[in-house]
């Protein structure tokens, strides 16, 4: 099989399972990009990924993604079609071409002002688009905001979307036991409203272990009203604040904490979830994180209500009061369900059943087959 991605540049939460397609039997893999990394991204200290034997072309030319796109048989899969130049314009490049044609797409069921008008945009581009598809895989796909809900109230056929993953490569730990009397709670991403790290801050100020420790490893334009809120609240000897860091450090970080927590009023997805899971480290986060599916309730972690601080209180209170796990089990069983080469072999299965004459089938199997999804409801 021959597969053909279309990016704006090398995504390293794609990479992995990209790289491992490539090496199952019988494919070629082509990564098709603008650029490798953008600057914003080399700034933040993240590395260009490792595509082993994906053919990689940087900036093809007009010739080049007229020949790539038109490979007969071939399976062309447009990461976005709204933003990003080089997907659409190869999707238009490919129409009337005998290939099948698959769009991916993080979902954007974003609350807010903004979501008629995108919702609107959106329905004219599956008015225009949908018949030109075998099929939508939707990163962050299940719950009452999650994107196949989104996508299907905007015209993409329900039945062919599929759920879909952010995937991070593995980073080795050597797991070592940690000796503390505390619970240590740990956030990582951007200091932004979007974030509400003011909301875990409220929630943590509740908790009823007073020894437990929180730390907040990020930068944004909310450090400053985070750290005062911090104050106001009490709780500014158990919160620490610390700046970005290298992958490393983080995923170090990851390792040595209890519990991450993600309280996102809304996340496409939320890449930090995996990485937490893959070292052995259970996740909270709002249902409003496309990353929720993968969380099953008790056994990896826990969902709250987004926006709401007792909601996100009680679940911290469950976790420290009845969770237990094995952390190298979690981690070993996390990182096989999510790493590169079973979300490959899932990504393949489901396009070769929506490439299949005669309609796709109502269940959407793909990479969280077999995960509750949280409270999920039609539109």
């Amino acid at each position: 099989m021959t597969y053909v991605f279309w990016h704006s540049y090398l995504m390293f939460h794609q990479a992995a399972y990209i790289r491992a397609l490539a090496e199952l039997p019988g494919n070629t893999v082509h990564w098709c990009v603008t650029e490798d990394l953008p600057a914003y991204y080399r700034d933040r200290g993240y590395p260009v990924p490792d595509t082993g034997q994906v053919l990689v072309h940087i900036g093809p030319t007009p010739e080049r993604t007229a020949e790539l796109v038109r490979l007969p048989g071939s399976v062309q899969v447009f990461f976005g079609l709204r933003g990003f130049a080089l997907p659409l314009t190869a999707f238009q490049a490919s129409l009337g071409a005998p290939v099948h044609r698959f769009l991916m797409t993080e979902n954007r069921y974003e609350p807010g002002a903004q979501l008629l008008p995108r919702w609107l945009v959106y329905t004219w581009d599956a008015l225009r688009y949908r018949r030109h598809l075998s099929g939508v895989f939707c990163i962050g796909h299940s719950g009452r905001y999650g994107g196949a809900r989104f996508f299907s109230a905007c015209g993409y056929p329900r039945e062919r979307i599929v759920p879909f993953v952010h995937v991070v490569g593995g980073t080795p730990v050597q797991h070592r036991p940690v000796q503390r009397d505390h619970k240590e709670i740990l956030y990582v991403g951007q200091l932004i409203v979007r974030k509400r790290v003011d909301l875990l801050l409220q929630a943590f100020s509740q908790l009823d272990q007073p020894t437990a420790r929180l730390r907040i490893i990020g930068k944004g334009d909310q450090e400053r009203p985070l750290q005062q809120l911090a104050h106001q609240l009490g709780i500014a000897e158990r919160v620490s604040f610390s700046p970005g860091m290298p992958n490393a450090g983080i995923v170090a970080a990851m390792a040595a904490a209890d519990v991450l927590v993600l309280p996102s009023r809304f996340d496409g997805w939320g890449a930090v979830v995996n990485e937490a899971l893959m070292v052995g480290t259970p996740v909270i986060c709002s249902d409003r994180c496309g990353a929720s599916d993968v969380i099953e309730n008790g056994r990896n972690g826990y969902v709250f209500e987004a926006g709401n601080a007792h909601a996100l209180l009680e679940r911290l209170q469950a976790f420290c009061h009845d969770f237990h796990w094995d952390r190298a089990a979690l981690a070993s069983a996390e990182s096989t369900r999510l790493g590169g080469p079973a979300v490959a072999a899932r990504f393949q299965q489901s396009a070769l059943r929506l490439m299949a004459p005669g309609p796709a089938t109502r269940r959407a199997t793909g990479p969280m087959d077999g995960v509750r999804p949280q409270g999920e409801q039609q539109p």
